[in-house]
């Protein structure tokens, strides 16, 4: 039997969903994931330099953030699991297309396609589980810990593939593995929809219509903004960091092949962090652990700017596990404070806020690594990590005076 929290088991539909919502999600942080463990490699192959890297990293962020407004709207309209069968295909075909690319711009192209079609993931399965599943806080937390099961493996598995076959083969690997999967999704039936707070579906409760607190949900995204800003800048030259500044010479790896590993053993804890606030977005309020898990996160990512080492290894855990644990609350946030109908246009707000807007990220933090170093980075991402801490104070704050309103 698969349990949700203690004392509640899943019905078969919401097995269905979350089967359906954890496969994908593992996957499409692989895709996300793959091209920043082979950096060197492609920099090598073309002759090309961090800002020019960073620029094909935000091409696949930028289609993958600003497709999540219209899937938001369109899981409204039409239910997600379609949308979730369309990502699935088309990031697996676009995965393969790697295979023929000779040069730097077409495989810019192939890069934004993947990522126009990974938009899709999260607006769309956040809103399934939001309305399908009766234990949200715990079902984010679940479906989160496969997100950063994903993230955590890519950087070792695109790294040690990529060393042993060449950099275009992660991507087809994984391609040809969300084909594989799209045509399971298609044996899961279409979701209901929502009309006007009105629900059909199984697993959902039916709920009056909400009003939607216009001042909170503005230091919400303004903070999942600037929290998207760093992830972005981090999760990009992470690996080449670790590389640069781990080395242990009793292991016979190269720089790529290091610092994808190491990357890896501190993505871990995210999954652990995933766990630990879903399961307390069910019982606490969500707007203070979300402000917890981002002040805690912006300690250990200065921390990360001036380490090395296992000192730098360290402070990458405890990033990794507050970065993670925040997501399981942003998700819960829109969930509460969004009316059902709308659910689809909340995440699709969100997440073309955090990996539209943030994967700008990206480049900025090329351009800042090629004149002033990497370590840079690092520091620039902790003051977009004390923004984040600060608007969700703001948040913490107005959400206190609604309720003694």
């Amino acid at each position: 039997m698969v349990q949700c929290r203690k004392g509640t088991v899943l019905n078969p539909e919401e097995k269905k969903i979350m089967g359906l919502a954890t496969t994908s999600h593992g996957l499409v942080h692989l895709y996300e994931g793959v091209l920043p463990p082979l950096l060197p490699l492609v920099m090598a192959e073309f002759g090309a330099d961090y800002f020019t890297m960073g620029i094909i990293v935000t091409v696949f962020s930028y289609a993958f953030g600003l497709g999540s407004l219209p899937a938001g709207i369109l899981a409204d309209k039409i239910g997600p699991r379609r949308l979730v069968s369309l990502y699935l295909f088309g990031a697996g075909i676009a995965g393969v297309l790697v295979l023929p690319t000779s040069s730097l711009p077409a495989y810019t192209i192939v890069m934004g396609l993947m990522g126009a079609f990974c938009s899709t993931y999260h607006p769309a399965v956040n809103t399934l589980i939001s309305l399908g599943i009766k234990e949200k806080g715990t079902a984010f937390g679940i479906n989160g810990i496969a997100g950063s099961i994903g993230v955590a493996v890519v950087p070792v598995l695109s790294a040690w593939i990529g060393t042993k076959l060449g950099w275009r083969a992660p991507h087809v690997f994984f391609g040809l593995i969300g084909i594989g999967l799209a045509f399971f999704s298609l044996t899961l039936p279409r979701h209901p929809t929502i009309q006007n707070g009105n629900t059909a579906q199984a697993g959902s409760l039916t709920e009056p219509e909400k009003k939607t607190p216009i001042l909170s949900l503005t230091f919400f995204f303004l903070s999942a903004t600037a929290l998207g800003l760093s992830y972005k800048g981090i999760m990009t030259f992470l690996p080449t960091y670790m590389g640069q500044n781990i080395q242990l010479g009793f292991l016979e790896m190269d720089a790529v092949a290091m610092g994808g590993t190491f990357t890896t053993l501190a993505l871990v804890s995210g999954a652990l962090g995933q766990y630990v606030s879903g399961r307390l977005t069910d019982n606490y309020p969500v707007e203070k652990i979300y402000l917890a898990t981002v002040c805690m996160g912006t300690l250990f990512v200065f921390v990360m700017s001036f380490s090395r080492g296992f000192l730098l290894l360290s402070a990458s855990i405890g990033y990794a596990f507050f970065s993670f644990a925040a997501q399981p609350a942003q998700n819960f946030i829109i969930s509460k404070y969004m009316p059902q109908h709308r659910q689809g246009l909340g995440y699709g707000t969100l997440f073309i806020l955090s990996f539209g807007v943030g994967s700008t990220a990206a480049a900025v933090s090329g351009y800042l690594a090629d004149l002033y170093g990497l370590q840079t980075v690092f520091y620039a991402m902790g003051f977009c990590f004390l923004a984040s801490a600060g608007l969700a104070l703001g948040l913490v704050l107005q959400n206190g005076k609604s309720n003694k309103s």
